[in-house]
């Protein structure tokens, strides 16, 4: 480990290495390889776009239960913890973003949901099982992504107590704000989208996200926004980090908190033209500075609707997560990714729906 971390004449952080670790690790890696910085991995994809970003990749297939033993080997500055690993037992000293144990609260959705009720933010109700109202939904108490919450209609749907809590089923538009926070302060840079359960990009209907579009014009931005300014450093959140949100007449409700790198910031990127990492840096340095939205920015994940294997190259630079030529995908496993802008939101739509007939033909049943 890199010891001189901090300017003695500043007390800002000195970075220049780092080590990005999230089971999908890329849309950080790449952007903190695009703004200048010398970037590792440790996730679980090995995807060609993530090794042109990286100086070496290391690649698990389960969860390492410490990437400490990985630390040993590199050389590095810091460490982004990103999905999955928010709570990794990490110095808080080596982490460039959020302190683990303050991330261990922050992903309990339980904890933050008593948080949030103190604050007295707008939130579906929690419910247990003496007051419960059905239909709710079930959500694992920690874990996110959508793939693992369903809909309860009676009793005998009930998942056990210890893993799953039972929410308020509210229906709406899900949406996000993504924020930068010094920890006492925080600005947001956009209101997103978020694209789940789409049978065009190859899942079933559901809660299974399938990305992003930058930006969702809502009357209902302001509001989200200032949600964000008050619940992230009420958190103690610094860097970047999103907050979803579920969306209808009676405005916006916060639905979960995510602190770290969002899936959405791909979108981000390319509606603002501004580069993510460089802002997550900055913020921790204590500077902050407003976004301007230029264009639509749209990042749509497609997922194997049979088990498929990749016989062709994939990359064009509409493309990112592009697994190696030979990778075999399973029925109902991310793809890949497609990234695209436009003028108007279905100027951005048209792009992607093009290149997803164009990866198409690289592609093969299996």
């Amino acid at each position: 480990m890199n010891m001189a971390r901090v300017s003695s004449k500043t007390g800002k952080l000195n970075v220049g290495s780092v080590l990005v670790v999230g089971y999908n690790s890329r849309v950080a890696a790449c952007s903190a390889r695009r703004a200048g910085y010398k970037v590792y991995s440790l996730g679980h994809y090995d995807d060609l776009d993530l090794l042109r970003c990286v100086e070496s990749s290391i690649r698990f297939e389960d969860h390492p239960s410490s990437i400490r033993p990985f630390l040993k080997k590199l050389d590095v500055d810091y460490v982004v913890l990103g999905a999955g690993f928010e709570d990794a037992d990490v110095p808080a000293s080596m982490v460039l973003g959020n302190d683990p144990k303050i991330a261990h609260n922050v992903c309990n959705k339980l904890w933050l949901a008593r948080k949030i009720e103190e604050l007295g933010i707008p939130q579906p109700a929690i419910y247990t099982r003496e007051n419960v109202r059905y239909p709710c939904i079930a959500k694992p108490i920690v874990g996110g992504g959508g793939h693992k919450n369903f809909k309860v209609y009676d009793e005998s749907m009930l998942p056990p107590e210890d893993e799953y809590f039972l929410q308020e089923l509210v229906t709406g538009t899900p949406l996000s704000v993504c924020a930068l926070s010094t920890g006492s302060e925080a600005m947001p840079v956009s209101v997103n989208e978020i694209l789940v359960g789409k049978k065009w990009l190859g899942v079933e209907p559901g809660y299974t996200y399938c990305g992003n579009v930058t930006p969702y014009i809502t009357r209902f931005k302001d509001e989200m926004f200032d949600i964000a300014r008050k619940l992230i450093p009420a958190l103690g959140l610094v860097g970047t980090n999103g907050i979803d949100f579920i969306v209808n007449k009676d405005g916006p409700k916060v639905l979960e908190v995510n602190p770290r790198f969002q899936g959405s910031l791909d979108a981000v990127e390319m509606a603002t033209g501004e580069n993510h990492f460089q802002a997550h840096v900055d913020a921790i340095n204590g500077k902050l500075r407003p976004f301007k939205i230029k264009q639509y920015g749209y990042r749509a994940i497609l997922f194997a609707g049979r088990t498929t294997r990749v016989v062709q190259d994939l990359s064009s630079p509409e493309t990112a997560d592009i697994p190696p030529v030979g990778t075999v995908i399973e029925k109902g496993n991310a793809l890949i990714s497609i990234n695209a802008t436009g003028q108007t939101r279905g100027e951005a739509s048209a792009v992607v729906r093009g290149t997803i007939r164009r990866i198409r033909k690289g592609l093969q049943s299996v």
